[in-house]
């Protein structure tokens, strides 16, 4: 299950499959003048790999290669210049999660839209702390978690989700910005399904926004003081129990909350390869007829 060598062929296959209408014949998205030992491919797909192996130590990544797989990486290329890379190629990735979103669309009823605090700095170094602070548009903020009833201090991974479990889009903001507003700023949504969301985004302007340009009714329950108050219907809810499903698998295989970068740049890979590697995990449930959702065990599959 965690053989890096027969994992890194699969994940390079369907990466080298997304991606075969933009690459060179060296597996390059961009021009390089000098030809790269790794090529644009085997970063993006080792990325990914070692976010589905829970593996999200570049160091213990690295140690492991050059000792258990010297054979495969023959031109492995340096821990820092992989780093670099893969933040350079953060944009491409996330074609990895959009591609596969776009093949698995049709088996889906419905979206659930949902937030998670992703958590940077810990709360006793508020006023000392000195990472991610290179630009005021991406440094980190003070918010609550109405789930763990407390504050963090971080961003907020957005996520829109099929019924099935696969990712239609993501998005990361400050840790203090309403869960609404990051769904005002969508641009595109699938036309034709229901979009579920808790209380957060009950808003009766931005409902009949959502269906004049997309198509998309808004489902959210109602508040209890209201006073056109209806329960909200059971089949909604077990729908909206996907997205806890999503984040529970998200923290507890891909580490969600357990960041080791210094700067926006390097979280947004980060999490962008985890995004990817959900994707990836569930294209192979899919291609070997097993439930999307299920990607404890894809990797067990051949």
């Amino acid at each position: 299950m965690h053989n890096i060598k027969t994992n890194f062929g699969r994940f390079y296959r369907i990466c080298k499959e997304i991606f075969e209408e933009e690459v060179d014949n060296k597996g390059n998205l961009q021009f390089y003048p000098r030809t790269p030992n790794m090529s644009d491919l085997e970063v993006i797909s080792l990325s990914c790999l070692m976010e589905a192996l829970s593996i999200d130590s570049e160091n213990l990544l690295w140690s492991k290669l050059k000792t258990d797989y010297s054979g495969l990486f023959p031109r492995l290329i340096c821990r820092t210049r992989f780093n670099r890379r893969r933040k350079r190629l953060s944009s491409q990735i996330v074609k990895v999660q959009d591609k596969i979103s776009e093949r698995l669309e049709n088996q889906s009823q419905a979206m659930v839209i949902d937030s998670v605090p992703v958590p940077v700095v810990k709360l006793a170094r508020e006023r000392t702390y000195k990472a991610f602070r290179k630009d005021f548009d991406t440094a980190p903020a003070k918010g609550y978690s109405a789930v763990n009833k407390g504050w963090f201090i971080g961003y907020k991974l957005h996520v829109v989700i099929f019924d099935n479990g696969v990712v239609q889009q993501s998005g990361i903001t400050k840790g203090n910005i309403h869960d609404i507003n990051y769904l005002k700023s969508i641009s595109k949504l699938p036309s034709g399904k229901q979009l579920l969301g808790d209380r957060a985004y009950r808003s009766n302007p931005l409902q009949m926004e959502l269906f004049d340009k997309f198509n998309v009714k808004l489902r959210v329950p109602f508040r209890i003081n209201q006073h056109d108050y209806k329960k909200h219907p059971k089949k909604y809810k077990s729908k909206r129990q996907m997205v806890e499903t999503f984040f529970s698998q998200m923290c507890d295989q891909l580490n969600l909350k357990r960041n080791y970068a210094k700067s926006y740049d390097g979280l947004a890979a980060r999490l962008t390869s985890k995004l990817s590697s959900m994707s990836i995990l569930h294209w192979i449930n899919h291609l070997n007829g097993k439930k999307l959702a299920q990607i404890k065990h894809a990797l067990s599959f051949q």
